[in-house]
C-alpha cells in the first residue's frame, strides 16, 4: 500500500517536472559532420562507470559508442611506468573493493588480479604546511577509538552501500554537518582520517563521508592487478570495444528525441562525426558546468536540479623532491591551530606518500571548490618549499612535478535542506527519461568497484525495449 508521504513526494517530483518544463522548446539540431554510425547505446564518459557500462553491453552483442574526451579510458586511474626501473606506481585509483561486479569485469577481460588487504601505513607525521610549523605526532590509539565508534554508526545505515536510495524519513544525524555529527558522539579524533577527498569535511552533510569512508573500507577485502598495472583494465576493454571507442572525441551537441532517437555530434582526431543512438548512457559529472561542455539539450528541469550540486577540487601528482627526509612518509597536511580536529587548512596538500621509485613521491592536493591546474600545482610548489625552509628537504634541488591528474570534481554533493526535501528522489526521476541514464560518483560514491555495481543495476532498464 502506498503511504500518503510516498503519494506527496511523487506528487512534488511530478509538480517539480510539468511546471519547469512548460513550454521548452529545444534548439534545433545541426551537425556538419564527415562520418556516421549507428548504436543501441552511445556512452559518455570513459572513466569507471562508462567503461564498465560499455563492456557489459558489448557482452550483452550491444552496439556501443563510447566517447572520451582524454587520449585514454580509466578516468581516475593514474599509472606510471618508470621506465629505467619497469616500476609502476598507481598515483589514482589503488585498489579495488571486492564485489562480484568487480570479478566479473576482471575475468572478462582477462585481466589478472589477486585478492588481498590494503597495506596499512605507518604512523603518520603531521607537519603545517601553511606556517611550516614543526612536525608532531597525533595520538594513534585516540583516533583508533574514534574510528571504531565511527564505524558503530556507520552500522546502522547499511542502505548507504547501495546508492541515495534513503529511507522516509531521513535519519537527521545523516545530515548533520560531519563537525557536528563527530562531536554529538565524539570522534573528532577520526575526523582527519575520514577527510581526505572530501573538502570541507566539517560543514559536508555526514551522509557523504559516511558512504565515501563505508563498510567496504573497514572490511578491508580488496582486489589488486598482478602486473601492479590500473590501466590495463582500461587498455583490455579499449581493444575489446573497438571500433566503438572514440578517444581525444568531444561531444559539442546532444539532441535527445522522444522515439528512441539520440543524436550526438561528436569532434574526433579525424573530424566531425554523428552518431544515432537509441539510448544514452550520461557517465560524467552531472554538474552543469561539465554538462555544458557536453552540449546535452538539458530541458528546464534537468537543469534546475543539476544546478545544486556543488563541488570540490581534489589532485594527486607525482613529484620527485630530492633530499626528503625518508622517514617522514607518509607526511600529512594537519593545521596546528586547530586542536580539536587537526585538519587540513584548504586550499593546501593532502599528504605525501613514499612510491617503490627513490626521490618520488605521490602528493595528494585539496581545495574547497575547483581550481585551475596552474594554480594548484604552483599552490603545491610553495607548500613544498615550507618543507625545505623547516630543513627536512636536505638539498637546494627544486622539486619537479613529474605527472599531474585533476579529479575535480570529486564527489558533487547538495546541502542539507535539498536532501531533506527530497533531492535525490527527484535525481534518481530521471532515470530513463528523454532515453537517457545517469550513472557516476553523483548518484551513488567516488569507488570504482561500488560504481561497477551501482551501474550494473542499472543496466537492465537501458536495454528494456531495445531490438
Amino acid at each position: 500500500m502506498v503511504s500518503f508521504v510516498s503519494l506527496l513526494e511523487g506528487l512534488l517530483i511530478l509538480n517539480f517536472i510539468d511546471l519547469s518544463s512548460a513550454g521548452y522548446i529545444p534548439l534545433p539540431f545541426k551537425c556538419d559532420y564527415n562520418s556516421t554510425n549507428s548504436v543501441d547505446v552511445a556512452v559518455l564518459g570513459g572513466g569507471a562507470s562508462g567503461t564498465y557500462a560499455a563492456v557489459r553491453l558489448h557482452r550483452q552483442n550491444r552496439t556501443i559508442a563510447l566517447i572520451e574526451q582524454e587520449e585514454r579510458l580509466g578516468g581516475q586511474v593514474n599509472t606510471y611506468l618508470d621506465t629505467e626501473t619497469g616500476t609502476t606506481v598507481e598515483y589514482g585509483v589503488n585498489q579495488y573493493t571486492h564485489t562480484d561486479a568487480a570479478i566479473q569485469l576482471f575475468e572478462y577481460l582477462k585481466v589478472p588480479y589477486v585478492r588481498g588487504t590494503a597495506s596499512s601505513r605507518q604512523s603518520a607525521t603531521y607537519f603545517d604546511f601553511n606556517t611550516g610549523g614543526n612536525f608532531y605526532k597525533k595520538n594513534k590509539s585516540m583516533s583508533s577509538e574514534a574510528l571504531e565508534t565511527y564505524q558503530g554508526q556507520l552500522a546502522r545505515y547499511p542502505y548507504l552501500e547501495d546508492g541515495f536510495f534513503l529511507p522516509d524519513p531521513i535519519p537527521e544525524d545523516l545530515l548533520l554537518p560531519f563537525g557536528n555529527f563527530s562531536r554529538k558522539f565524539g570522534i573528532e579524533h577520526s575526523v582527519a582520517s575520514l577527510s581526505v577527498g572530501m573538502g570541507d569535511v566539517l560543514s559536508l552533510p555526514t551522509i557523504y563521508v559516511m558512504k565515501h569512508y563505508g563498510s567496504a573500507i573497514f572490511q578491508n577485502k580488496f582486489i589488486f592487478t598482478v602486473h601492479k598495472n590500473n590501466q590495463e583494465i582500461y587498455d583490455r576493454a579499449k581493444e575489446l570495444l573497438e571500433p566503438g571507442v572514440f578517444l581525444s572525441s568531444k561531444s559539442h551537441r546532444i539532441q535527445r528525441n522522444g522515439d528512441g532517437d539520440v543524436r550526438l555530434c561528436l569532434e574526433t582526431p579525424t573530424g566531425t562525426h554523428l552518431v544515432h543512438a537509441k539510448r544514452l548512457i550520461m557517465a560524467v559529472p552531472p554538474t552543469l558546468e561539465s554538462l555544458q561542455n557536453t552540449g546535452i539539450d538539458l530541458g528546464p528541469e534537468e537543469e534546475t536540479l543539476l544546478s545544486n550540486f556543488s563541488q570540490t577540487g581534489y589532485y594527486t601528482s607525482l613529484v620527485r623532491i630530492p633530499g626528503l627526509a625518508n622517514d617522514l612518509s607518509p607526511l600529512e597536511n594537519a593545521d596546528r591551530n586547530d586542536t580539536i580536529f587537526g585538519l587540513t587548512k584548504l586550499p593546501g596538500i593532502w599528504r605525501i606518500l613514499q612510491t617503490a621509485i627513490p626521490d618520488l613521491y605521490i602528493v595528494e592536493y585539496g581545495s574547497k571548490a575547483v581550481l585551475s591546474d596552474d594554480v594548484v600545482q604552483r599552490q603545491m610548489l610553495t607548500d613544498l618549499a615550507r618543507l625545505r625552509d623547516a630543513g627536512l628537504i636536505s638539498v637546494k634541488e627544486e622539486p619537479q612535478i613529474v605527472r599531474f591528474s585533476n579529479h575535480s570534481p570529486f564527489y558533487p554533493y547538495v546541502g542539507a535542506k535539498s536532501i531533506r526535501r527530497g533531492f535525490y528522489q527527484q535525481l534518481y526521476a530521471l532515470q530513463g527519461r528523454r532515453n537517457t541514464f545517469w550513472t557516476g560518483s553523483a548518484f551513488h560514491v567516488p569507488d570504482s568497484s561500488l560504481l561497477w555495481r551501482f551501474t550494473e543495476s542499472l543496466l537492465s532498464e537501458v536495454t528494456a525495449g531495445l531490438h
